[in-house]
């Protein structure tokens, strides 16, 4: 499965928690049946750290890391957006 967070909600600046929740709520089915899902953030300039908290935070904190790993793919990310992933995920882990 392939979500172009862009098309999906017809934005560069993907913020709110009440997005992030659309996107987890949406791949959450395909995760758990063990499929890939590729999370394309091609032309998205910014992804608040709330949005994101809501897709990999909340998975790393409910399932572990390893829920993700290898079936959670990012393609099209800006560093800043890929540097605040790695945040969420790493502060998800501690937690």
């Amino acid at each position: 499965m392939r979500v172009t967070l862009s098309e999906m909600f017809n934005s560069t600046h993907l913020g709110s928690r009440h997005n992030g929740e659309k996107v987890r709520e949406l791949i959450k089915p395909h995760l758990d049946r063990g499929e890939r899902v590729v999370l394309d953030f091609r032309r998205v300039e910014v992804a608040t750290q709330a949005f994101l908290d809501e897709i990999f935070g909340i998975f790393v904190r409910a399932f572990g890391v390893e829920y993700i790993k290898g079936k959670l793919l990012i393609e099209n990310t800006s560093p800043a957006i890929k540097q605040t992933i790695n945040f969420v995920i790493s502060y998800s882990k501690k937690r």
